[in-house]
């Protein structure tokens, strides 16, 4: 099907304009001040976080730590799932019909005008993981298979951006074992891909290594107390 660019353009530019104004109202959310100390404080990893989200900050701390620095990083990040959205749908046989309904799903998502409106890990997450899914759909169509290398480093720093990306890797891992796409387990590439995944996230690994894996500990301790909410699943689903 053939690639609308004036609907990617559209949708992009809509999702710039959506959150626009919050770049200068509101003030600061909590987390949003966590994150700027940890700035402050730049390492390999932190108790509840993976380190990625203190580059975000220190990004925004050299452009003034002004709220618009600090709001303009996910409102671009939303501006890429956005246009990755559009790709995609197009990659997966969708025409520009389909493609303009994509944008606009995921334009008036509640949760994703939410997200990408403050600083934190999940504006970016979908970033890496669709960049992964896009590459995995390239693979299957027939390319490179030198791009396990991009989804290996795709999945790595997405990692260091938060440590959910595992169940999404899980997913991916289970996905190739019950498809034909298991085939690729017979080929270098993919094992490489793995390899360079491995070697981005491994500074956080050792760093959780050599403090003892505080945030396994941090959540434990979350669920001891209990923060997190635990529904059953009609519930979860209703909520």
């Amino acid at each position: 099907p053939p690639f609308s660019i004036p609907v990617l353009i559209a949708a992009v530019v809509a999702k710039l304009l959506l959150h626009l104004p919050g770049l200068f109202r509101y003030g600061y959310f909590r987390d949003e001040l966590y994150f700027l100390d940890c700035a402050r404080h730049l390492d390999w990893g932190y108790v509840d976080c993976a380190p990625l989200i203190a580059v975000y900050a220190k990004i925004a701390l050299l452009l003034g730590g002004s709220l618009p620095a600090l709001r303009v990083l996910p409102m671009l990040a939303g501006a890429g799932m956005v246009a990755l959205t559009v790709v995609l749908a197009r990659e997966l046989g969708g025409g520009v019909f389909a493609q303009a309904i994509a944008a606009l799903a995921i334009l008036i998502a509640p949760v994703h005008l939410m997200i990408d409106s403050i600083l934190s890990m999940n504006a970016f997450e979908p970033l890496f993981w669709m960049g992964c899914i896009y590459v995995l759909v390239r693979i299957i169509r027939g390319a490179d298979q030198r791009l396990w290398l991009v989804f290996g480093a795709l999945a790595g720093l997405g990692l260091e951006n938060k440590h959910s990306t595992l169940f999404f890797g899980a997913a991916v891992v289970v996905a190739i074992l019950l498809t034909p796409l298991r085939r690729e387990l017979l080929r270098p590439w993919i094992w490489l891909g793995a390899a360079v995944a491995l070697a981005i996230f491994l500074p956080n690994l050792v760093w959780q290594w050599q403090n003892g894996f505080p945030t396994l500990v941090d959540l434990q301790n979350v669920r001891a107390i209990g923060k997190n909410v635990e529904l059953a699943p009609i519930p979860f689903l209703l909520q």
